[in-house]
């Protein structure tokens, strides 16, 4: 059969849609639900619990948390799985990573969106005050994160996103820890309104000193988790 006729056959049947794969279905919820603080670095997350809550069978269970754990994002315990703690050094090259990438990000904004429209960053930005009000460690942890989503969705380099996303995912053990300390959710609550201000205003200079300000004092409280472990 010649090319031609190939192409004829094709242009006259309906395109054969790729369903996603279950397996995937439940990596991007397992995934949800680690950066929306469901888990904490004491949590095992074991297939018959997940089989049992999404009435599904162990094999795509299995499947999307050996992807996990090939992405860092899970190590194995027992019988489970759980968010991995890294070493010290680890996280001391975590956060440098994540000060060149992130900053570079707020960069990229500020060059292609002077005066971002920042009203995703307010609405999750007031999602965080609003978690500290109910007292709710986990919902500010879920805000918290997708803050950090609508941030990094003004930027226009999606590469630089996914390594930021990838860095974010594996500490995310420690961020349950340092942010179940109130003073601690206070402390970044205020610093994610100041940089939203700062980029409704146009001041991205500020907005992004603000930013990397706040990164580094995560990874001083990260570092501090880091070595008591």
């Amino acid at each position: 059969m010649t090319a031609r006729s190939v192409s004829e056959l094709a242009a006259g049947k309906p395109r054969v849609l790729r369903r996603e794969r279950l397996s995937d279905q439940v990596f991007d919820w397992v995934l949800e639900s680690i950066r929306s603080g469901d888990y904490g670095p004491d949590d095992l997350i074991t297939e018959p619990t997940l089989a049992s809550a999404l009435e599904v069978s162990r094999t795509p269970i299995r499947e999307a948390l050996f992807r996990l754990v090939g992405n860092g994002i899970l190590t194995e315990r027992g019988r489970g799985y759980c968010l991995p703690l890294l070493s010290r050094d680890e996280v001391a090259h975590m956060f440098h990573t994540r000060l060149l990438v992130e900053g570079d990000i707020l960069q990229q904004i500020a060059s292609t969106h002077p005066r971002p429209d920042v009203t995703e960053l307010r609405r999750w930005s007031d999602a965080e005050r609003a978690a500290i009000r109910a007292d709710e460690p986990r919902a500010f942890v879920a805000a918290n994160t997708r803050f950090r989503a609508a941030l990094f969705a003004l930027c226009d380099n999606r590469f630089l996103t996914e390594i930021a996303d990838h860095c974010n995912d594996r500490m995310q053990a420690y961020r349950s820890v340092t942010l179940a300390d109130a003073a601690a959710r206070q402390a970044v609550a205020a610093d994610h309104a100041a940089v939203t201000d700062g980029m409704a205003a146009g001041d991205m200079a500020g907005a992004t000193a603000r930013y990397l300000a706040t990164l580094e004092q995560a990874q001083a409280a990260y570092l501090a988790v880091a070595a008591g472990h």
